[in-house]
């Protein structure tokens, strides 16, 4: 089935994976885990914990960088935070926050899309990068906190069981991206979001995804809805946070678009 039509293999093994049978349940989500839906990351990987010293826009380094702190206030006749820049050791690696939208009914190809998206990540990660999940509604919830030793399976899992609904806070999902984020020392920052970018019951998000960028993070979406709203929202929220929007309107396509975003 795989082979003639991805989406509806993907969408059957969703099914399967929240099947009152335990054991046929069980065996549908072991193979969501494994599913081959993504080469690796281009590139050698960086040797296991070797570091570097950078320069970011944040206070948390061990010297000012005087240089790129003036540079970042030119002309202006007041300082402000954001001038500030810091030099400090960062790992090689790469942190990525995965918010999964699971506001209304969790099922069908958003769940689809959310396995698949969560396993090409996985599968992607290498020594010295780290990763999160966060499912948000009007609440969030992280499903897997900020680490570099993320388990598939309990990914996996955890979205399957999960029961979400109600409104959407794409402010609180920022927020919470940013607070899994501010634990970590690696090199590269990056949240990709999966949603259809309507905030029903949120502030206006944008200023928590440009907070994302002055983090040194960069916000991607991937768009579940093909309305013209949904996608200009995506795009916008793509924009305030430094980074790119794609669609992703079949499950199948899950693993291409996580290429596209984050090579």
């Amino acid at each position: 089935m795989a082979g003639r039509d991805p989406d509806a293999a993907v969408r059957l093994l969703t099914a399967l994976g929240r099947a009152v049978d335990p054991a046929l349940r069980a065996a549908a989500r072991a193979l969501a885990a494994r599913l081959p839906v993504t080469a690796p990351r281009r590139g050698l990987p960086d040797r296991p914990g070797s570091r570097r010293v950078v320069t970011r826009r944040d206070p948390t380094g061990a010297d000012v960088d005087l240089d790129a702190t003036l540079a970042a206030r030119g002309a202006e006749p007041h300082w402000r935070a954001e001038h500030l820049h810091t030099r400090g050791w960062r790992a090689t690696g790469r942190a990525c926050v995965l918010l999964v939208d699971a506001s209304g009914s969790v099922a069908g190809d958003e769940l689809a899309s959310a396995v698949l998206t969560a396993s090409a990540l996985t599968q992607r990660m290498r020594p010295g990068d780290e990763l999160a999940v966060v499912a948000f509604w009007s609440t969030a919830v992280v499903l897997q906190p900020l680490s570099a030793v993320a388990r598939p399976q309990l990914v996996v899992d955890r979205l399957f069981d999960l029961r979400g609904g109600g409104t959407t806070d794409l402010d609180l999902a920022l927020r919470t991206a940013a607070r899994e984020l501010a634990r970590t020392r690696t090199a590269a920052r990056e949240v990709l979001l999966l949603s259809d970018g309507m905030p029903t019951d949120s502030p206006d998000p944008r200023p928590a995804a440009a907070a994302l960028t002055r983090a040194g993070a960069r916000l991607h979406v991937l768009g579940l809805s093909t309305d013209e709203e949904s996608v200009a929202n995506c795009a916008a929220l793509a924009a305030a946070g430094g980074g790119r929007s794609a669609p992703l309107h079949r499950p199948a396509l899950a693993p291409a678009a996580v290429r596209a975003l984050l090579d």
